[in-house]
């Protein structure tokens, strides 16, 4: 760029450039430096605003417990979707429709723990690393009567609705059952596990 000097240095920004030894300047003129610029901003946010991805909407206004609020709404349905199935309304019955309707698939997926190594990195730090095995399934069926026969412990032990229970564990499957059996199954199933 040019040199600035006492005599222009009271010069626009403008008239400074197309005074300087940028070669843009020299090839198009001021007018057309701006213009590419322009274009070069302008262009993208018009493309976009015309071939931009079209979005559906994700919520509907929905009257939720006498306030309005804003409900999830799936585009295979045309109305709310109170119940994923007719008679459905907790978690217990939804684990249980799902059991029956789909008993023999898969559910829960367990691999077993073949190997145990620690790898130490470049900078020393030790890494424990897992081998391990295929994945066996446990079907809808099976991980429902796991379920049932929690609940069923629990109760023989002396818990019940207002008992409080806790579970402390890594990530498995007897996690996600015990979990189930918290949620759903403990405080709905009392009379149908404790006959199992």
């Amino acid at each position: 760029m040019g040199e600035v000097s006492d005599d222009n240095s009271n010069m626009s920004f403008l008239k400074r450039i197309a005074t300087s030894d940028v070669p843009l300047l020299k090839e198009y003129g001021v007018n057309g430096v701006v213009i590419a610029l322009l274009l070069a901003v302008v262009t993208p946010v018009l493309l976009s605003m015309m071939f931009g991805k079209k979005t559906k909407q994700r919520a509907v206004r929905a009257d939720v417990g006498g306030e309005e609020g804003f409900a999830m709404w799936n585009s295979r349905f045309s109305s709310l979707v109170e119940v994923p199935w007719e008679g459905a309304t907790t978690m217990a019955a939804l684990f249980e429709m799902a059991s029956k309707k789909y008993s023999r698939r898969r559910c829960l997926g367990m691999r077993k723990l073949i190997k145990r190594e620690f790898v130490e990195s470049s900078d020393g730090r030790k890494f424990e690393k897992l081998h391990l095995g295929e994945y066996e399934w446990d079907t809808y069926a099976e991980a429902f009567n796991r379920a049932c026969n929690f609940a069923s412990g629990l109760i023989k032990m002396g818990h019940d609705l207002d008992s409080h229970a806790a579970i402390f564990s890594d990530t498995r499957a007897e996690w996600i059952i015990a979990a189930q059996v918290m949620i759903s199954c403990m405080p709905l199933y009392q009379d149908i596990c404790l006959n199992l």
